[in-house]
């Protein structure tokens, strides 16, 4: 039988496919044809099957589905270590929001190219965003060759981005109509907060979100301090306050619920939406630790995401991941709480729920070919006994060898392939003295 044609073909000494039996292949290929994966097997089969325009052979390493961020503020990168060691309330008023009201398309454009190629180099090949300008964050997502979910953030009306929710509403639609076609892009409404803003404002933004068919992001009891800054603003809890709005649906999406009793737990299963769990970024700001294990017993999805750079500080998912499984167990005193596997699926195959791109997250015939490789050649990645232990509890970012997008390599050993990172690093330099300054203004 004559061999059928394809554009790429990936090889490695593992496959961890995320399929719907978490299948692991040794020795395994897999066969791309544009954007799309055609097949998934071992070297053997594949190779006797297809024939490929280009071979990667990546030698000793694990295969997996690009990684997935479920929540992120790409252009912070600008902000990384600017401000550390303070609690969420003085993190945000006193350092991050003065910044922040200075921010230009230019620097928002230059922080999310930093962070993408952050991303990619690390073997994250999708990401939930939220933040302004976010038009010039689709150019960088864009250029760098990832996929995104672009949320256009607004705060109280007036702010510095926003004199009004007309003009809000007015920018999420554009942005929502300039990625209507783009294959790897889509948008969100998205509200800061609900102490950010007012109810009658997050209410009428849903309007906007169902309107338009999009998903509807908000930051979500990040923490103590947020509750009672809340109960002392509204009266209620802020989970309490979008089940009182009817703001809990399918198309929300929760960021942090750190500070959530069962009952509210219990809404948010109830209402079929999802959360993003961002224990590093919980942990450095000192707000708490999401009862994660509660949300996955009670049958409510969750993606796992790196927050921004300025609360984390990178953007490593290998380290988002080995800290969501450690922290679920040292705090239950169960080594059993947060195996493994539960994790990757967290980063893969929930993730993609979570952004609502239901064609990637797994390896098999059909699904988008976004593929990273990590190198097990390496000291600490020996001897191999089991490849899932080592992606969640040895691997990191820099150990990713190969990554690609919808078929087309952006990353590989070493060298990025679409973007320009020596521009990028230098001009980042240049961010230092304009957020020194800004502070110093304030």
């Amino acid at each position: 039988m004559q061999p059928n044609k394809c554009d790429l073909i990936i090889k490695s000494s593992y496959i961890l496919t995320q399929n719907d039996e978490r299948e692991l292949i040794e020795n395994g290929a897999i066969a791309v044809s544009g954007s799309v994966i055609s097949s998934v097997g071992t070297q053997t089969d594949i190779e006797s099957a297809w024939i490929a325009d280009e071979t990667i052979d990546c030698g000793k390493s694990v295969i997996l589905p690009g990684l997935i961020n479920a929540h992120t503020h790409v252009p912070m990168t600008l902000m990384r270590g600017v401000a550390d060691d303070l609690p969420l309330l003085e993190w945000l008023h006193n350092y991050m929001f003065p910044i922040e009201s200075g921010l230009t398309k230019d620097l928002v454009e230059l922080g999310a190219r930093l962070g993408c190629a952050e991303m990619v180099a690390s073997g994250t090949t999708a990401i939930f965003d939220g933040y302004m300008y976010e038009d010039a964050v689709g150019k960088a997502v864009d250029e760098t060759g990832m996929k995104a979910v672009l949320g256009e953030g607004f705060f109280k009306f007036p702010s510095p981005f926003f004199k009004t929710a007309q003009d809000a509403w007015d920018v999420i639609e554009a942005l929502h109509d300039q990625f209507a076609d783009h294959e790897r892009i889509r948008t969100a409404v998205t509200p800061h907060a609900v102490f950010t803003t007012d109810p009658d404002q997050l209410a009428e933004s849903m309007e906007l979100a169902e309107r338009l068919d999009l998903l509807w992001q908000i930051h979500a009891a990040e923490s103590v301090p947020e509750t009672k800054l809340t109960l002392e603003t509204f009266g209620k809890r802020p989970i309490q306050i979008l089940k009182e709005y009817e703001l809990l649906r399918e198309r929300t999406r929760l960021h942090h619920c750190v500070d959530v009793t069962d009952e509210e737990i219990g809404w948010i299963k109830d209402a079929g939406a999802m959360i993003a769990h961002n224990p590093q970024s919980n942990l450095k700001l000192g707000s708490g630790i999401c009862p994660l294990t509660k949300f996955l017993e009670a049958g409510v999805t969750a993606g796992l995401g790196t927050d921004g750079a300025a609360s984390n500080n990178n953007l490593d998912m290998f380290d988002e991941m080995r800290t969501a499984a450690l922290l679920q167990k040292g705090f239950l005193q169960d080594p059993e709480a947060m195996p493994a596997q539960t994790v990757l699926d967290m980063a893969t195959v929930s993730g993609a729920d979570f952004l609502g791109f239901h064609d990637t997250g797994k390896l098999e015939t059909g699904m988008k070919a976004d593929i990273i490789a990590i190198n097990m050649d390496k000291m600490h990645l020996k001897p191999v006994y089991n490849p899932l232990s080592h992606v969640i509890y040895s691997a990191g970012g820099q150990d990713v060898r190969l990554t690609v997008c919808d078929g087309k390599v952006l990353y590989r050993d070493g060298k990025f392939l679409t973007v320009d990172v020596e521009t990028i690093s230098r001009e980042a330099e240049k961010a230092v003295e304009w957020a020194l300054q800004r502070l110093e203004n304030r």
